[in-house]
């Protein structure tokens, strides 16, 4: 492996998503887990969440982190049927 592609997947950068967690999951932590499981910051810019909690949740938020981290992390989401709307491919570097 190069030092390229070290430096790559270990850059900071963040990234800009929208979820939606089906209502089975409104009792799992699901983006605290994120923060937790892949050393991400997360800042959540907006949500929309059923008083109920028979609804499903909608969240807008910002993914910081190594960008191997990150990616794996949006993965996992996709592995847990959390549906991703809004993918911002748009990477910023630094933070």
């Amino acid at each position: 492996m190069t030092s390229h592609n070290l430096t790559e997947k270990d850059r900071p950068i963040q990234r800009r998503i929208r979820i939606e967690i089906p209502s089975e999951y409104h009792q799992d932590p699901i983006i605290s887990q994120l923060a937790t499981f892949y050393h991400l910051k997360i800042n959540i810019l907006g949500a929309i969440l059923g008083q109920t909690g028979t609804q499903n949740g909608w969240f807008d938020i910002e993914l910081q982190g190594e960008s191997e981290q990150i990616e794996n992390a949006l993965l996992s989401l996709r592995e847990n049927n959390i549906v991703i709307w809004d993918d911002s491919t748009q990477e910023y570097d630094g933070w």
